[in-house]
């Protein structure tokens, strides 16, 4: 018997969310912004809904988290 048989199938079609963690610090929380266009990640601070847009582009960083002030 092998073990591999016994794992759950994997559904074809599931894809995460690609977003970043921010810490917006005009509230002092955590959020999400999330990328719906392929071009830029885009959201909003939980709190006071003050809107983020952070661009993609090439030569950039390979972080997941960041402040935004």
């Amino acid at each position: 018997m092998d073990i591999l048989d016994n794992e759950p199938p994997v559904a074809v079609n599931s894809r995460k969310k690609k977003f970043l963690g921010i810490y917006f610090s005009c509230c002092n929380v955590y959020g999400r912004i999330y990328n719906y266009s392929g071009k830029q990640y885009e959201g909003k601070c939980p709190r006071c809904l003050r809107h983020l847009t952070i661009k993609i582009g090439s030569g950039g960083v390979g972080d997941r988290f960041f402040i935004a002030s």
